[in-house]
């Protein structure tokens, strides 16, 4: 996958936890990739722990392409330790370094009623597939 990144004065940070499995890592930031090219806006994957880059380095990458705001997007379901405090201190803290830079952490997404449609669709395919 390519480093390259669309040109943009918001950029999104994209975070997963960070996996040992390479394959897990691989999937999140094909997903960074996929995201970028549909939003037409560049899209950083980071990871809490475990991969790299880890969050703070990919919101100083994404200001160092030139962003003058980051969205900091986790890529977690609920409202978990991570979502509540974990991440939230390190966007912070890497935001202090970079004052000129609106950074804004976005909340998970399993609250989203698109999510159900998800799994509604997804079930509803299981399920014609056994019949």
């Amino acid at each position: 996958m390519s480093e390259t990144h669309l040109p943009g004065e918001t950029a999104i940070v994209l975070i997963a936890h960070g996996s040992r499995a390479v394959a897990a890592n691989q999937a999140h930031r094909k997903m960074a990739v996929d995201l970028e090219a549909m939003l037409g806006m560049p899209v950083w994957a980071a990871f809490l722990e475990l991969a790299d880059p880890l969050i703070p380095s990919a919101i100083h990458q994404a200001t160092a392409a030139g962003a003058t705001k980051v969205l900091v997007l986790p890529y977690f379901l609920y409202p978990g330790r991570h979502l509540v405090l974990d991440i939230p201190e390190l966007v912070a803290t890497t935001a202090a370094m970079h004052p000129d830079v609106d950074i804004v952490t976005m909340e998970g997404f399993g609250e989203d009623p698109a999510v159900l449609g998800v799994l509604v669709a997804q079930v509803r395919r299981a399920a014609a597939r056994s019949s």
